[in-house]
């Protein structure tokens, strides 16, 4: 289940909650501040991250803390912590000692400050195993943060890293898991060096395999909340948006409204950042790119269909005298043609496409096929096959796929009148 950046509440006042007896409504409390919470109450959760007694409440606040962080890293927000206040928060939890609480090092990812780094790479060289997984996490946080994408520094700082025969054997692998995830590719020659065994070496292994993968082209269809990598905000700051990548070009906008989308002919955009991370609250990471600030993710079919849908305009198709209105509507269908579902519900869509790419006997075709899928066949789909049949002449066929639509349509479908008007 996608987190919830706009969960309700879970305490009245998350600050005053943080005092409770309760441990768990202090947990609580932390997980509101994540979502909620102002620099202003970074203090008050670095005390408990230090001197709560309970680790899961330590580890919940300082979590929270780096989450308040984590929205002060691109967009407008980034020049409102100026650098001053940053070294005052860094100094505020510098007494915080990583084998007590690890969340020290999300901290340090996103406090925004060049010593964040130096302080996690320390953490990837201690001897506790503990502590260096938990500077693992923390480097990945840091660097996959798209205020960071061009930092060519940060870069090369993390494959000197990987030089650095104090690293333990984990530590090297996962400093490699790390560089490969977030693209740095002038990673690759080290970490293919790197002289590890069992489980590392399989690690090296994949972090090789990921950065051999971005020399390909990027394909597929991906989308931003609006949000940095690794952000917890329930007011992005920066906007959201829609893009799919394929052979025959690609499709970039921003918004739910394809008026703000663009079809790019075979000429993609410069300083793209290919990745491979989790969003938050996703189980898994998958594949994502970073462009001019923005963190775009790899979408779902059910987010393919939906953009298909919208693009499409069903209910706007003028049957009679179907035209592209524009280079997206006319390219729309090359573009989606492999990221639609086999099913019935990719057919429709595929049709759908086609027709509003002014492509008739296409998208009649496209009807047809799903109209003979055996099973999950889309409700309105007759709808829309008996449209496109009636217009391109074969009304028997067309009558017939519109009265096994007010068959299955519900009563209140307004496109039933459509329907019985066109078979009077």
């Amino acid at each position: 289940m996608p987190y919830d950046h706009q969960a309700p509440p879970e305490t009245e006042d998350p600050r005053a909650a943080l005092g409770d007896r309760s441990i768990h409504v202090r947990c609580a409390a932390a997980r509101d501040l994540s979502r909620v919470g102002t620099p202003d109450d970074i203090l008050l959760l670095l005390d408990r991250a230090q001197n709560d007694p309970s680790p899961a409440v330590r580890l919940g606040a300082a979590g929270a803390a780096a989450d308040i962080l984590s929205r002060y890293r691109v967009g407008p927000r980034a020049g409102e912590l100026d650098t001053a206040t940053r070294q005052s928060l860094f100094d505020s939890f510098q007494g915080i000692d990583p084998n007590i609480n690890a969340g020290l090092f999300s901290l340090l990812a996103c406090i925004g400050l060049p010593v964040g780094f130096r302080r996690i790479a320390a953490g990837l060289r201690d001897p506790r195993v503990d502590v260096r997984l938990g500077a693992a996490i923390g480097l990945l946080r840091l660097c996959q943060s798209a205020s960071v994408a061009e930092d060519e520094e940060l870069e090369a700082a993390v494959v000197d890293l990987l030089r650095d025969r104090r690293l333990k054997p984990d530590a090297a692998a996962e400093v490699a898991m790390v560089a490969a995830r977030v693209g740095y590719r002038s990673a690759a020659p080290v970490i293919a060096s790197l002289a590890l065994e069992g489980a590392h070496a399989d690690q090296v292994d994949r972090a090789l395999e990921l950065l051999r993968s971005y020399e390909e082209p990027l394909r597929g269809a991906f989308f931003t909340d609006g949000r940095d990598a690794g952000e917890v905000n329930p007011e992005p700051s920066m906007p959201s948006g829609f893009a799919v990548f394929s052979a025959s070009g690609a499709l970039m906008g921003d918004g739910d409204d394809p008026a703000n989308w663009s079809y790019l002919d075979g000429v993609l955009p410069g300083g793209i950042r290919r990745m491979f991370i989790r969003r938050v609250g996703d189980a898994e990471p998958s594949a994502a790119f970073q462009l001019e600030g923005r963190t775009w993710y790899a979408a779902t079919v059910e987010q393919v269909c939906d953009a298909a849908r919208t693009i499409a305009r069903p209910d706007e198709l003028q049957w009679e005298a179907l035209e592209a209105e524009s280079p997206l509507e006319e390219h729309a269908p090359s573009l989606f043609a492999d990221l639609l579902p086999d099913d019935a519900t990719g057919d429709l869509l595929r049709g759908l496409l086609l027709a509003r790419a002014g492509r008739l006997d296409a998208a009649v075709e496209a009807f047809d096929a799903c109209l003979q899928r055996p099973r999950k066949v889309p409700k309105d789909a007759g709808f829309y096959a008996g449209q496109a049949l009636w217009a391109a002449g074969r009304v028997e066929d067309g009558r017939r796929a519109l009265q096994g639509f007010l068959q299955k349509a519900r009563k209140k479908d307004p496109r039933r009148a459509v329907a019985e008007a066109r078979l009077r």
